[in-house]
């Protein structure tokens, strides 16, 4: 468990510090951008791809490594490649995978040309809520409507006033 919270605990420093940084620094045409997202909505336990996403690229060639807490991942598909306008492209690597709570994922791109390196990083956020609690928010609101139901017939049974004939 300790080890969980130590995770958490340097994702959340590491994500403070990639918020510091400047949003707005331009990166020169031919160096690799790379960004790394989900194929299909996270869900914790489900089989999913990562997917980087590397632009302003040129020449296309370029080597794409996958870590996961820092250790090499094996297994990783090929890397695709495609042009876009103004000589430059675009390519995508896939790593299939099954995302837990305290992964971390790093995508990390070299530009064989100038050996310019690129690393992107994935943490899990905003996952699906898991079946289990809309179950159960779905079990506490059908037995709060059935004894509201319950009390308000007795309710009503118990102030009825009998009709006067006057």
């Amino acid at each position: 468990m300790d080890h969980e919270q130590n995770q958490g605990a340097t994702l959340l420093q590491l994500l403070r510090l990639l918020w510091l940084l400047p949003h707005s620094w331009a990166i020169p045409a031919g160096f690799p951008v790379a960004e790394v997202f989900t194929l299909k909505p996270l869900e914790f336990g489900k089989p999913n791809t990562l997917v980087c996403f590397i632009s302003n690229l040129f020449p296309p060639t370029l080597t794409v490594n996958w870590e996961h807490h820092s250790v090499p991942v094996e297994g990783v598909g090929p890397t695709f490649v495609s042009a876009m306008d103004g000589l430059t492209f675009q390519a995508f690597s896939y790593l299939n995978f099954t995302p837990e709570p305290y992964d971390l994922f790093s995508c990390i791109v070299t530009h064989e040309i100038d050996r310019y390196t690129a690393i992107a990083y994935w943490v899990p956020q905003n996952a699906l809520p898991s079946d289990l609690l809309e179950n159960v928010l779905c079990g506490v609101a059908f037995g709060l409507g059935v004894l509201g139901i319950i009390v308000g017939t007795v309710l009503i049974i118990y102030f009825r006033k009998p009709c006067s004939d006057d």
